[in-house]
């Protein structure tokens, strides 16, 4: 897995680096350092710019001509004093509270209850007599108390109110805190330290009264380095002190110094009014020099800061500037004393020597050097250089002009052929090395430890600028516009043998701008589309899988450059890094240098690694040193800052406003109505600080974080009621990611979502379900009843359908057997009837011989009357036997279900004749029929029928008969 880091970049003509180390001395790194600035028409406010400070959180503060300009690495902010004066001064005291120096005002700004910057004005008790105090130019944190210093009075807030210190010789001069003692210089009477409130005189110096101190700084144990504008520096020990004579004090007094601040590191910074800024050693050896010359905008240096990171801010006349004093990298170039475009560079014995396109340069390396560059020019070094090859222990040089070598300090040349692009020694023809110029090759040897021409290589003339030895001997040729060539010498170097061209139709991706290189010993070829190895047993090209798979597949490699420490350097598409190795190609720590890629020399890209601590890269307009030994955290946390959070429907609406303490506590509250959120956010760090990059989450909303990207706000709409964390975080140019910045907010539920609302809802909701449960439960009561009775009435109907169904059957049984029965009593009434109808006759016939008997008896002879009266009485005892009513009734009632017991009991006033008559009746049978039975005439069968009718009570209209057979 890769270590990514990141390293940038290269502007204004100075190469702007971006990073520092806790450990590293300011200028460990030859060269000057890089340098950002700052325009007026960027920060937008006034040109000049007093005092300098940082806060807890990283921000920078200026005292600027137009109030306090503050800086958190992507956005400016001014906050104007209240009599829209200069601010002269700053001092961040406790509790993140940070005082302020003006005209005629001081004061200080702290975040109000609403995380507002605001500013509380100091000066307005102050008496009339000391009103008019001019400007503020330094203020103190010193025995509890805040000394704000004017020229005409000095004073000390505590917690008792304001003392005022007056000058005694009418107005100060300068204000120093050094070993925790109070300096005054007053322009007449000298220098003075504080005690309590009184003054007491510590030189009268001629130089102290007359001159301007521009620092006191700790020196050596209890000693203080005091610094003059124009009289040199001195050495302050107790009461005495002592004039040095330094580069340091020289420059003080030619360029005017203005002030001068300590360093982490014990250097010394000291800015000046015509010179910018320089750096130098305790012993006033001057180490850096920035100026107009090298990258600041101007040359007069108001104040000086060195922030958490070690990196130097500087107030300028006209702007602000900001040095990468302990970054690993440093530019050399004309404050070096080189100029032109860098291609070559090597260090050979005590000397470091640089090529350019103006001419070869050395400078003095190692002890020698102090760390410091100094070059010139080497002798008969002018113009094009190429290259400087090491062979054999000689340093070759490759120039526009031909081949030249290092002689004491001058260079010489090998052969009249003119250009010439680099030498490479042959391995495979041991003392012999290959010169590849414009129009093709020459061969040089070593005769007696001094290389010497040997001749012209023969039937290759095209330039070979990019070439390469393989194991086998075989030279590799790669031309930008005509390919690639594998190039066979002679056994006896008495020429070229062959030339092979390769092309796409040997696996190569296209013929153009392929170049050839060595790493691990191996070639390897880049191409627009990737990076390649030859197959010799297929003389083929095929994919270099392992660096294809470290750099990308499909990648315009430009170049690959293996260093002398085993590094492999790349240049692809807008991309400029080292691989650093372990051993082989696997795991390597990867570094960027994106930025440098675009002040590279296209197709010249130069790498030259001394040692681990000292690379040289050449660019357009000079050469970069990096110290890859440095290390990038110096203890100061890499953060990030919340800087304001508003509401988006209400653009007016600053809901919080961060970054000038820690973030906030606890959990801020919002109505419902305000749930769409912009989230403004930054990280203070400004080594390339348009390089950071962000990632942002919403915690109770979004399930991850974002992906990195160079955004600094981000916005929320229409957020449900509920509580919400919003966390961000930046990674810088190292790939080094800092620690969280939070804010917790809650917005409101809506009043029919708060609690009481939902306590209500549930109250609600139990109730609901209690009358849903009764109604649910009357409801299955009723329908349960309901389908109860349904079923009782399909049961009944059913049992009603199966009764009448019963009923039918039993009717139709019945009737079948009423009918049967019917059958029978007709049968019987038929047969009661004929047996009536019988006797009736029977009768009649008695009767007829009754009467015939009685008239046969009177004509009869006494002997026949005996048995004449004989058969009358049988006759009459046979009719008599035949009206024995009794066994008719029970017969008749057995025919005709009791007729005569509910004739009875109906009608109990009929006699037994008119029970006969009914009977006879309900028989069906005639008046005549009935009038034997009665023994009456037909006559009194109408009469007995209609004595019957009223006894019975019927109407005229009622049918007699038919209503008998009802009875």
């Amino acid at each position: 897995m890769f270590r990514i880091l990141s390293f940038v970049h290269y502007a204004s003509l100075i190469f702007h680096c971006c990073t520092a180390s806790a450990a590293v001395h300011m200028m460990s790194n030859p060269g000057a350092p890089g340098v950002v600035n700052y325009a007026r028409s960027e920060y937008n406010a006034g040109t000049q710019n007093w005092a300098i400070t940082q806060s807890r959180n990283g921000l920078i503060y200026f005292g600027n001509n137009k109030g306090l300009l503050e800086f958190d690495g992507s956005s400016w902010q001014l906050f104007p004093l209240p009599n829209r004066t200069i601010v002269r001064s700053l001092q961040f005291g406790p509790d993140d509270v940070l005082y302020v120096g003006g005209q005629n005002e001081f004061g200080y700004f702290s975040q109000d209850s609403l995380s507002e910057f605001r500013y509380q004005s100091l000066a307005d008790g102050l008496s009339d007599a000391h009103r008019d105090f001019e400007d503020v130019w330094k203020i103190f944190l010193h025995n509890n108390k805040v000394w704000f210093c004017s020229e005409k009075a000095v004073f000390a807030k505590g917690e008792n109110g304001t003392e005022a210190i007056n000058p005694p010789g009418g107005r100060f001069e300068n204000f120093f805190l050094v070993n925790d003692i109070l300096y005054f210089q007053d322009k007449s009477d000298g220098l003075f330290r504080v005690r309590g409130t009184d003054l007491e005189l510590v030189s009268n110096r001629n130089e102290f009264v007359t001159d301007r101190i521009v620092a006191m700084l700790p020196f050596s144990g209890n000693d203080v380095l005091v610094l003059t504008a124009l009289s040199g520096n001195f050495i302050m020990n107790g009461g005495e002190f002592t004039a040095r004579k330094t580069a340091l004090a020289t420059f003080a007094a030619k360029y005017q110094a203005y002030g001068a601040t300590l360093l982490s590191n014990g250097q010394i910074a000291l800015g000046t009014a015509q010179n910018g800024l320089v750096t130098a050693d305790t012993s006033g050896s001057i180490l850096v020099r920035l100026n107009r010359d090298n990258g600041l905008q101007n040359n007069t240096v108001l104040s000086i800061f060195q922030d958490a990171r070690r990196n130097i801010w500087m107030g300028l006349d006209n702007g602000i500037a900001f040095a990468e004093v302990t970054a690993p990298f440093s530019f050399i170039g004309v404050e070096s004393g080189i100029k032109g475009t860098g291609y070559a560079s090597l260090v050979h014995g005590d000397k470091l020597y640089l090529g350019t396109n103006q001419g070869l340069y050395s400078s003095d390396w190692g002890e020698k050097s102090d760390r410091r560059f100094n070059f010139s020019e080497v002798k008969n070094g002018g113009g094009q250089v190429w290259s400087i090859d090491k062979l054999a222990g000689d340093v070759l040089v490759s120039r526009h002009r031909g081949a030249f070598v290092l002689e004491n300090e001058a260079v010489k040349p090998l052969s009249e052929k003119r250009g010439t692009w680099k030498f490479l020694e042959l391995s495979s023809h041991p003392g012999y090395a290959l010169s590849g110029t414009y129009t093709g090759f020459t061969l040089y040897r070593n005769e007696g430890g001094v290389w010497k021409f040997y001749k012209a290589l023969e039937g290759f003339d095209e330039s070979a600028r990019v070439f390469e030895e393989d194991a086998e001997g075989y030279i590799w040729v790669s031309h930008a516009y005509k390919g690639l060539y594998k190039i066979t010498l002679a056994d006896d170097l008495s020429g070229i043998s062959e030339i092979v061209s390769y092309g796409a139709d040997n696996g190569l991706p296209d013929e153009l701008f392929i170049n050839v290189g060595k790493i691990r010993k191996k070639l390897v070829f880049s191409t627009p589309y990737g990076i390649y190895r030859y197959n010799r047993l297929a003389d083929k090209f095929e994919e270099h899988g392992d660096l294809q798979m470290i750099l990308g597949a499909n990648r315009n490699v430009h170049r690959l450059l293996e260093d002398d420490t085993g590094n492999i350097w790349f240049s692809l598409d807008d991309e400029f890094g080292v691989l650093r190795f372990d051993t082989g190609l696997e795991g390597p720590e990867k570094l960027w240098f994106n930025q440098i890629q675009s002040t590279l020399v296209d197709g010249f890209e130069h790498v030259y690694a001394y040692d681990d601590r000292h690379v040289f890269i050449g660019t357009e307009d000079g050469f970069v040193h990096f110290d890859p030994s440095t290390d990038t955290d110096v203890g100061f946390p890499f953060g990030v800052v919340i800087r304001q959070v508003r509401s988006i429907t209400d653009s007016n609406s600053i809901l919080y406003i961060g970054g000038y303490t820690d973030q906030p506590d606890g959990t801020a509250e919002y109505h419902y109505k305000l749930n769409d959120f912009r989230f403004d956010f930054t990280a203070p760090y400004f080594e390339e600080n348009n390089r950071l990059h962000y990632r942002f989450k919403l915690d109770g909303f979004d399930k991850d974080w974002s992906e990195w990207a160079p955004r600094t706000s981000k916005e929320y709409t229409n957020l449900p009621h509920g509580t919400y964390t919003f966390a961000v975080a930046a990674r810088n140019v190292y790939g080094a990611v800092s620690k969280e910045a939070t804010y917790t907010f809650r917005v409101l539920p809506p009043w029919y979502a708060t609690i009481y609302a939902k306590l209500f809802y549930v109250l609600l909701g139990f109730a609901a379900l209690f009358v849903l449960f009764r109604f649910v439960s009357k409801r299955e009561k009723k329908r349960t009843e309901t389908f109860r009775l349904e079923q009782t009435r399909k049961l009944e109907q059913k049992e009603a359908e199966y009764k009448k169904e019963v009923e039918r059957t039993a009717g139709e049984v019945i009737a079948l057997r009423n009918e049967k029965l019917q059958n029978d009593i007709n049968h019987k009434t038929s047969q009661l009837a004929s047996s009536t109808m019988h006797l009736v006759q029977k009768t009649e016939i008695l009767t007829k011989l009754k009467e015939d008997l009685k008239k046969l008896n009177e004509e009869a002879p006494a002997d026949m009357k005996r048995k004449i009266n004989q058969i009358s009485r049988t006759i009459e005892s046979d009719i008599q036997l035949d009206n024995n009513w009794e066994q008719f009734e029970i017969y008749f009632d057995q025919v005709h279900e009791n007729f005569f017991k509910r004739l009875r009991q109906k009608f109990p006033e009929l006699t037994p004749k008119d029970q006969k008559l009914c009977a006879y009746l309900r028989m069906n049978l005639t008046t005549k029929e009935i009038a034997p039975l009665l023994n009456i005439s037909v006559r009194g069968v109408e009469i007995s029928r209609y004595r019957v009718r009223k006894k019975l009570d019927l109407d005229s209209d009622i049918n007699l008969v038919a209503f008998i057979m009802d009875v």
